[in-house]
């Protein structure tokens, strides 16, 4: 995910829309990854309501949901903070969403004991839990430990984050630290300590799968970084590689395919707007620190995804206009 200067490449002061401590107290002591989109904010961007629009073609679910419960998470909340443990093990694997918004607190409660949801009071608060639908999957569960706050996750999950949230315990130091400085630079993003090639199980594309496999994505013990909206995006990411070396060879691929693509750009339309896109990279180390950054003029990057989804980008605009 990033893996950058924020402090030196980026230009919001520090702490400006930070990740919400109260979310991040919230977040398993042990946890590996954690992910955060300052909803708000990403929202009144225009490349926030450009994915918003796309979001919205064709969700019938979503419609749904929405219609029973009269919560619609396009517009009711401002935040979410996600965490996992990351466990390879099946019954250890533990997660959390936790968010901050407007909720119909009633609504939704509604909902969920309508499909098979049985409420539990814990701690003073309501927790509605879900039966798994297959065996080995643990219970998943929402609460609203106030009425501005939502935490949805494996059952045992929820209880600990009510818990630590009543007894105000500290979060993570280490975690939470590097969650505060990538989020206060970028209205989405993410901090893993789990190295990159753990993840290749649940990509689903089989090639990028078997690459995240390899030795280049085995090198990178801890990524973090995210998606800054505005009227230029900026996509950062810095790496920690397992030494010097390892950094400087992800530059150079990062390099190579950038490369690749601009070699091309005169043969394919695509690969002419991409390399237009990609000619603001920059991919620099620092001892064993891979740090990428690139800039997209938001128009730029509307029209790039128009191209490469023209079908869906004409729903989006019917539907809106």
């Amino acid at each position: 995910m990033t893996k950058l200067r924020l402090g030196l490449l980026l230009i919001l002061p520090l702490g400006a829309f930070a990740a919400d401590p109260a979310l991040l107290q919230m977040v398993m002591p042990d946890a590996q990854v954690v992910a955060g989109l300052q909803v708000t904010q990403a929202k009144n961007s225009p490349f926030g309501q450009y994915v918003l629009s796309h979001l919205s073609v064709n969700d019938t679910q979503l419609e749904q949901f929405t219609s029973q419960t009269g919560f619609d998470p396009r517009r009711d909340v401002s935040e979410i903070v996600i965490a996992s443990n990351w466990d390879n093990s099946a019954t250890e694997n533990r997660w959390l969403a936790l968010a901050h918004g407007t909720f119909n607190v009633s609504g939704i409660t509604a909902s969920v004991k309508t499909n098979g949801g049985v409420p539990e009071a814990y701690q003073g608060v309501t927790v509605l839990t879900l039966p798994p639908s297959q065996s080995g999957v643990r219970p998943t569960a929402i609460a609203f430990p106030d009425p501005a706050t939502a935490v949805l996750g494996d059952a045992a999950s929820v209880k600990s984050a009510i818990d630590r949230k009543q007894s105000n315990a500290p979060a993570d130091g280490n975690l939470a630290s590097k969650a505060q400085r990538v989020s206060a630079n970028n209205d989405f993003w993410f901090v893993t300590l789990v190295p990159l090639s753990n993840f290749s199980s649940v990509v689903p594309e089989r090639n990028l799968s078997g690459a995240m496999q390899g030795n280049l994505f085995a090198a990178i013990n801890e990524a973090r970084g995210g998606v800054r909206f505005g009227d230029t995006v900026t996509i950062s990411a810095e790496a920690v590689t397992r030494s010097e070396k390892d950094a400087q060879a992800l530059v150079d691929v990062v390099k190579f395919f950038a490369g690749l693509v601009q070699l091309n750009r005169e043969k394919d339309p695509t690969a002419g707007q991409v390399a237009t896109l990609l000619d603001s990279l920059q991919a620099t180390t620092s001892g064993n620190t891979t740090s990428i950054v690139l800039s997209i003029p938001e128009q730029q990057l509307e029209q790039l995804l128009n191209t490469a989804h023209p079908s869906q980008a004409k729903r989006a605009s019917l539907r809106t206009n």
